[in-house]
């Protein structure tokens, strides 16, 4: 909307200095009533054409091209949408699949893994070698995840549109994120230790999930 307003004031500048600059001829050649020929009128008529006439082409060009554009990110920021809600679906589905091994004996077999994994960090259940190697796999799925949302959080910062509405759309994506995942990923992070998930995850896809899991700070 900004490049269009800007584009319709550069055009109308551009209207009145060549509406301007053809008053200022005829009055400097002594010309300072209208004039009762036609032939004159087609005459300022084709002037008026010939020098508006590229001008509004391009402009229209412009608009089309921008008009393109801005469709073309849509379609994209939509297609990692959908693809973010599919990864979010199943992140939801591996925390709520019954963990069935019976490391924590037979007792909690079966139980979710979001329900151990509290059960876990509240300290009413140890840890051990078989849940935490589960866990891992899990947080690797998750920084993957992570990483995702950042490299979208960053298109739709460079959104077409206002800069107040991308930030706001660009926030309010972000908090969801945080209000969804973040307690369960302090849980994990506290059960598996920091040194356990730098060996288990890549250096690119750590860091996207503590800007976007932690918050900015450090593991």
């Amino acid at each position: 909307m900004r490049d269009f307003r800007l584009s319709l004031v550069v055009f109308t500048i551009l209207l009145f200095a060549v509406g301007g600059a053809y008053i200022l001829t005829m009055l400097s050649n002594g010309h300072a009533t209208l004039s009762p020929s036609n032939q004159d009128w087609a005459s300022f008529g084709a002037y008026f054409g010939g020098v508006l006439a590229p001008a509004a082409s391009l402009l229209a060009g412009y608009l089309v091209y921008k008009s393109f554009r801005s469709n073309t990110y849509q379609q994209k920021l939509l297609v990692i949408r959908e693809a973010l809600g599919r990864l979010d679906q199943r992140l939801e589905h591996n925390l709520d699949a019954p963990f069935n091994n019976d490391c924590f004996g037979e007792k909690y077999r079966g139980l979710s893994v979001r329900q151990l994994v509290y059960s876990v960090s509240n300290e009413e259940l140890e840890s051990n070698e078989t849940f935490d190697s589960a866990l891992l796999s899990l947080l690797h799925n998750i920084s993957i995840l992570s990483h995702s949302i950042l490299v979208y959080l960053k298109l739709l910062e460079k959104f077409p549109t206002d800069e107040t509405d991308t930030n706001w759309l660009r926030n309010l994506e972000h908090h969801y994120w945080i209000d969804k995942y973040s307690p369960i990923c302090r849980r994990i992070k506290k059960i598996v230790g920091r040194g356990a998930m730098e060996e288990k995850i890549k250096s690119h896809h750590l860091e996207s999930f503590r800007v976007i899991f932690n918050g900015g700070y450090d593991l």
